[in-house]
């Protein structure tokens, strides 16, 4: 929903201020005169291109997307974005079609049933990348609207200690099925295709190769992203570190009569929704077998801390031209990483022989330490500035960089959209209340403007967005599309 529209009244209101504006400048003496001008002239630009605001219109499009990781995100500037993107082709290999024994799947549906909560049947969990290739290879597909890729993270993968993110598989890739109604192999292309009624499934394994780093510790996560406005936006990551997964054995009368019973063999079983409060904890949203020889990767019960972490990218006009709708006189992003360790508890439970036996059962994560950072991205200004985020401040004419200088905004070469341009520690951000500010300009000058994020209902000087949105900052002089002033919505309650 939409909530710029036309409307004369606006315009007329902006018209009165900038008239107000100069009545008071000749009247009385303003020193902020040339801010408010700049600001009127801004506004009634703004509604001249996009439309008035409507007065419940917020600013705010990010999400919080949450994403986890063993190792400490401020411990590089590579992490800082995201772990460093593998090619697939060097560790994947795709193998030909293997038809799924349906007697696993009934197992795992009788397991996991529909709508009912399996947290307890597991904790949350890393692995232990094994000394030989080993399979994954989707067994079924729930009913859902995220489009879902499955990632293998590497921690500490190289001398620098970065992270390597390997893209494992995509929603419906290589999985076919037959249905009562459908007796030959089809593909699933619907996005909410599922396998729910197949009376036979086959799907292609994927081999993977990690050998090169045996002994490293691993972790699994789906990226999930869901269509609105016609585009794939993200959503949160599922992963096998936050609970969103589960990593079970298969009981012996169960396990897939056409693998070799020389491989291990297990389920990893996923649910999609990473925002609990909607989550149905039933964890058959998609779920994956793993199998291997000698060995399959290690399941390790978590122990260690976690890094749970979200970023708000904030892309600003400074109001050196007010018809420039380019957004990108200082593009900012900023973190909030917490680090969390596992609760557990004592219960008695049955084991697979049937034995009462005591064991530990996940109960919740608790917050240890957190930290906050911001990284600079683009600066498309010709003015001096300070940027305030939180209660940290930086300035462009006390750094490296020649404040007349525009920085990654396309004009000179491409965009780096994880470029480091300059980076500091921040305290006190509050991402719900937006406290950040630029103040362009010198005293010395005469000609000083603070740009606050906006107010609801407010025109704009600030945005914010998801780092990992679609919607990057824009080339130099390119006014962001009137698209992207949509709200968001609360659109995440089907999975």
């Amino acid at each position: 929903m939409k909530y710029l529209k036309k409307s004369s009244s606006i315009v007329m209101m902006l018209a009165a201020a900038t008239a107000f504006v100069s009545c008071s400048h000749n009247d009385d003496f303003d020193e902020n005169y040339v801010e408010k001008q700049k600001k009127a002239e801004f506004a009634a630009n703004f509604v001249k291109k996009y439309g008035a605001v409507d007065a419940n219109q917020s600013w705010d499009f990010s999400n919080d997307l949450h994403t986890y990781s063993l190792s400490n995100p401020n411990k590089t500037q590579a992490a800082a974005t995201r772990a460093v993107t593998a090619d697939p082709a060097q560790y994947l290999k795709i193998n030909d079609w293997y038809e799924v024994d349906l007697n696993t799947v009934n197992w795992m549906t009788s397991t996991l049933k529909n709508a009912e909560n399996h947290e307890t049947l597991g904790s949350p969990f890393y692995m232990v990348v094994p000394n030989n290739e080993f399979f994954i290879v989707p067994i079924f597909e729930g009913y859902a609207d995220f489009i879902w890729t499955l990632h293998i993270v590497v921690e500490d993968y190289d001398d620098n200690g970065e992270n390597l993110d390997l893209t494992v598989w995509t929603k419906h890739q290589n999985i076919e099925q037959k249905t009562k109604n459908s007796p030959s192999w089809n593909g699933i292309t619907a996005v909410k295709g599922h396998t729910q009624d197949a009376t036979e499934l086959r799907a292609k394994p994927i081999e993977i190769d990690l050998t090169s780093f045996k002994g490293k510790k691993m972790h699994l996560y789906l990226e999930n992203k869901k269509y609105k406005n016609g585009e794939l936006q993200p959503r949160n990551d599922a992963s096998s570190l936050g609970h969103t997964m589960l990593a079970l054995n298969i009981p012996a009368e169960s396990m897939p009569s056409n693998i070799d019973e020389s491989y291990k063999k297990m389920i990893i079983a996923c649910e999609d929704q990473a925002i609990y409060d909607k989550s149905d904890h039933d964890y058959n949203d998609i779920v994956f077998m793993i199998y291997g020889k000698p060995d399959i990767p290690d399941v390790k019960e978590l122990e260690e801390p976690i890094y749970d972490s979200f970023s708000k990218r904030y892309m600003i006009e400074d109001l050196g031209s007010t018809d420039d709708f380019d957004f990108n006189d200082v593009v900012v992003d900023v973190y909030n990483i917490v680090s969390k360790t596992a609760v557990y508890k004592l219960v008695e439970k049955e084991n697979e022989k049937g034995e009462k036996v005591i064991a530990k059962e996940f109960v919740s994560f608790k917050n240890e330490q957190s930290s906050q950072k911001a990284i600079i991205r683009c600066m498309g200004g010709t003015l001096d500035f300070t940027l305030k985020v939180g209660n940290a401040t930086w300035t462009k004419s006390e750094s490296k960089y020649p404040v007349n200088q525009m920085l990654n905004t396309g004009a000179n070469g491409p965009i780096d959209y994880n470029a480091v341009l300059a980076e500091f520690p921040v305290t006190g951000w509050d991402s719900d209340a937006n406290n950040v500010s630029v103040t362009v300009g010198t005293q010395q000058s005469g000609d000083v403007k603070t740009i606050s994020f906006p107010k609801t209902g407010e025109v704009p000087m600030i945005l914010a967005f998801d780092p990992y949105d679609y919607r990057n900052w824009m080339n130099e002089r390119q006014s962001i599309p009137a698209e992207w002033f949509t709200v968001a919505g609360d659109d995440d309650e089907e999975e």
